[in-house]
């Protein structure tokens, strides 16, 4: 029995939420395949249909880098420590990572695109495989809804992973980092990826 440990990461420029989750499995994947072209266009089925509280939460909370009057620079120079050392911390087998999408404003889309460059350059530095995921993906798959509200993904994540106490104090940013670790190891053992990797 082997043991995956997956960094999930909620990427942004003054508050970034992480999640450290561990589950066991029967055996090793084989290091660097892709995931079949049906999980990469979201075809997952909902993690609710696994067998809950197998994984488990190691860490989670959220790295504060500074306000809006800090300058960017000064606060990915911050980001860039704080993750190195959650890695050097935890020893991800993997980092799960939202992808940058476009909500309300493009700048606030390419501040958080920032601090993705950050999280890839410093995974690649460490040698630890990065997946990334669209959110409304991590929501389709932790909820059985692409749509679903921060509030609604942190109650689903609590019921399916084993939580550290105090965990009903966790900050949004965090539960979505747990919603986005989930979203990589539900998809690490499907069935489809299992026949890939045959």
């Amino acid at each position: 029995m082997a043991v995956v440990r997956i960094l999930g990461i909620d990427p942004g420029t003054q508050c970034v939420g992480f999640a450290v989750l561990e589950l066991a499995i029967s055996a090793p994947r084989r290091p660097g395949a892709a995931a079949p072209l049906a999980l990469r266009a979201s075809n997952v089925r909902a993690v609710g249909a696994m067998a809950g509280g197998d994984a488990q939460v190691v860490e989670c909370g959220v790295l504060r880098l500074g306000t809006r009057k800090t300058p960017l620079a000064a606060r990915l120079f911050e980001l860039t420590g704080r993750f190195r050392d959650l890695v050097l911390a935890h020893r991800p087998d993997e980092v799960a990572l939202e992808e940058a999408f476009y909500g309300k404003s493009v700048q606030a889309a390419l501040r958080i695109g920032e601090a993705r460059g950050v999280i890839l350059a410093e995974s690649a530095r460490a040698g630890v495989e990065v997946h990334q995921f669209p959110p409304a993906r991590v929501k389709r798959c932790v909820t059985g809804r692409g749509d679903a509200t921060k509030d609604v993904v942190a109650g689903m994540v609590a019921r399916l992973v084993r939580m550290p106490a105090g965990a009903e104090m966790l900050p949004r940013d965090a539960t979505d980092a747990i919603g986005i670790a989930l979203t990589r190891l539900e998809e690490r053992r499907s069935p489809l990826l299992d026949r890939e990797l045959g």
